[in-house]
């Protein structure tokens, strides 16, 4: 399963020191938690797909955020917004699903 990959990658990016991917890669699997606890009570199990949607939909909303700092130009949170989604995309790649 993907999710096992991206949680090994936690460990390598912390033993790599690398905390912009690692802060992205952390609060993306909380928001899978989230949704694993999410789905818990219905008797669905998480799988790649589950995951995916909780990417597409933080890229979604990071694409929103960076829109509304380029509008207020707050140059610093636009770059940091860059980033964050440049980060979340090479997760995306992980997966054989289109992006669209």
């Amino acid at each position: 399963m993907i999710l096992d990959k991206l949680k090994s990658l936690l460990t390598e990016y912390t033993k790599s020191k690398d905390i912009e991917r690692l802060g992205v890669l952390r609060y993306f699997l909380s928001a899978v938690k989230n949704k694993e606890i999410e789905l818990r009570p219905q008797g669905i199990e998480l799988n790649d797909e589950h995951v995916f949607k909780v990417l597409k939909k933080q890229l979604k909303q990071l694409k929103e955020s960076l829109e509304m700092y380029q509008k207020g130009g707050r140059a610093e949170s636009v770059e940091k917004t860059k980033k964050e989604i440049e980060i979340l995309l090479e997760f995306a790649a992980m997966f054989p699903f289109p992006l669209e």
